[in-house]
C-alpha cells in the first residue's frame, strides 16, 4: 500500500474505487466500508483508495469537542495494508478546504481521480456544514461530473442494538468499559508506544499521558498485554491523570499495549 496526498497527479489515469471518511479507530463500521471498497475494486479490476483527513474536520471547525484519536497513524496504515487497500490518500484539511461546498468537493474529487465507484457510510456528508451534500445528492453529482461512476452506500453496523461509532467507543473508554469498546472495534483496544519516551524505576516504566497521542481509558488499573516485537508479556497498566505506568517482569522497550478488557 502507498500513502499519497489527496489529488496527487498519479491518479489522473488510474481507474479506482474510493471511500472517504475520518475513520477514527477503524471500527467495524469503517471496516465494512473499506471491505466493500476492496471488493468493488477487485470486481472492476481497478485500484482501491481510502481517502482520509490530516485532522478530524468536525474538530478542526469546532463543531465537535477536540480529543485524542483512537488509533495511531502507524497502526491505521498497518490495518489498511493488511486489509488489502492499494492507496491511502490524505486530505490536508485547511481553512480553504473547510469552505468548499459539497458540490465543489465532489467536483474536485471527480477531476482528481478516475472514479469507477465511490463508497460511503449512510450518514456521510461532504462539504461545509451550510452547503453539505449526503448520499442522494452525491449520486446525482457523480452523474454530473463523471461518465459512469456510481455511489455505494454501506449501512451502519449494529452491535447489541447500538450503532457502532467512534463517539460511542470514546464514551466506552472514558467510562472504563473496555469490553464494549473492543466489541465495537472488532479487536481489543491498543496503544502504540513506538518512539514514545518513558522514565524507569526498577522494573516499572512511566509514560507522561500527554505524550501518548491516543485516547486513554478512564483513570484506573487494567490487565493488558505489552509487546516488543514478538515478545508478549501480560501485566497491569495503571492510568492516572498524569501518567501511565507498567510493571514488567522482564526488561523491555515496549512497542504497544493491548488492553484485555477484564
Amino acid at each position: 500500500m502507498e500513502t499519497k496526498k489527496f489529488a496527487d497527479s498519479d491518479f489522473k489515469d488510474k481507474e479506482c474505487v474510493v471511500c472517504i471518511g475520518v475513520f477514527d479507530g477503524l471500527h467495524l463500521g469503517h471496516l465494512s466500508i473499506i471491505d466493500q471498497t476492496i471488493n468493488l475494486a477487485k470486481e472492476f479490476n481497478c485500484y482501491s483508495v481510502v481517502i482520509g483527513f490530516s485532522t478530524n474536520p468536525k474538530m478542526a471547525t469546532g463543531s465537535m469537542m477536540s480529543c485524542s484519536p483512537l488509533i495511531s497513524s502507524k497502526n491505521f496504515t498497518q490495518i489498511l495494508q493488511c486489509r488489502g487497500i492499494d492507496y491511502h490518500c490524505i486530505i490536508d484539511f485547511s481553512a480553504n478546504m473547510s469552505k468548499l461546498s459539497g458540490e465543489e468537493f465532489i467536483a474536485l474529487l471527480c477531476t482528481s481521480y478516475k472514479i469507477k465507484a465511490m463508497v460511503v457510510g449512510s450518514s456521510f456528508k461532504a462539504g461545509s456544514k451550510e452547503k453539505s451534500v449526503g448520499p442522494v445528492e452525491i449520486q446525482k453529482l457523480l452523474c454530473k461530473y463523471t461518465s459512469s461512476a456510481f455511489l455505494k452506500v454501506v449501512p451502519s453496523v449494529y452491535i447489541d442494538g447500538q450503532e457502532v461509532s467512534s463517539s460511542l467507543i470514546r464514551r466506552c473508554l472514558l467510562t472504563g468499559n473496555l469490553v464494549e469498546a473492543s466489541k465495537l472495534l472488532g479487536r481489543a483496544y491498543s496503544l502504540d508506544l513506538r518512539n514514545i519516551s518513558y522514565d524507569t524505576s526498577q522494573n516499572r516504566l512511566f509514560y507522561n499521558v500527554r505524550t501518548l497521542g491516543q485516547l486513554l481509558p478512564m483513570v484506573g488499573t487494567y490487565k493488558a498485554i505489552v509487546t516488543e516485537g514478538e515478545t508478549r508479556v501480560q501485566t497491569q497498566v495503571s492510568i492516572s491523570e498524569d501518567q501511565l505506568a507498567l510493571t514488567l517482569p522482564v526488561r523491555m522497550n515496549p512497542d504497544g499495549i493491548t488492553f484485555l478488557g477484564e
